[in-house]
């Protein structure tokens, strides 16, 4: 984790402490986090939010049911050891990584293309939700 902070030109002190978590936010953009938590021994998860679950049961299948689908198209795509996963603490979905690497440039470029895919991954999940057709 802090070899990509580092790379960012941060420290722990410069950013933002994650609610409920031991981990760390840093705002790219509006409405685009990304989240950094340290894992013991193997490394660091990084995650980024797509959207937050609606409240309705039949909301949340949809949602899903289409992240899932763009998420099927694009995994040849996709670094090995993408995910996605539901959130429990701030009910959203996320798309997520595990970087276990000790080399500081593999770190720092699987953090970059990570970011670039989540990115793009949202991006695409709300176009194809607004088109609806």
């Amino acid at each position: 984790m802090n070899k990509i902070l580092e790379s960012l030109g941060m420290r722990t002190h410069d950013i933002e402490q994650c609610a409920e978590t031991d981990g760390y936010r840093i705002d790219f953009e509006q409405n685009f986090t990304v989240e950094l938590q340290q894992i013991p021994e193997s490394g660091c998860r990084v995650s980024a939010r797509i959207f937050s679950l609606g409240k309705s049961l039949q909301v949340q299948d949809d949602q899903l049911r289409k992240a899932m689908s763009i998420f099927s198209e694009v995994s040849s795509d996709l670094p090995e050891g993408v995910s996605l996963a539901v959130s429990d603490h701030d009910n959203c979905l996320r798309i997520c990584i595990e970087i276990t690497t000790n080399n500081a440039n593999l770190i720092v470029s699987q953090f970059n293309t990570f970011v670039q895919i989540a990115f793009a991954y949202k991006q695409t999940y709300f176009k194809h939700k607004n088109d609806r057709s």
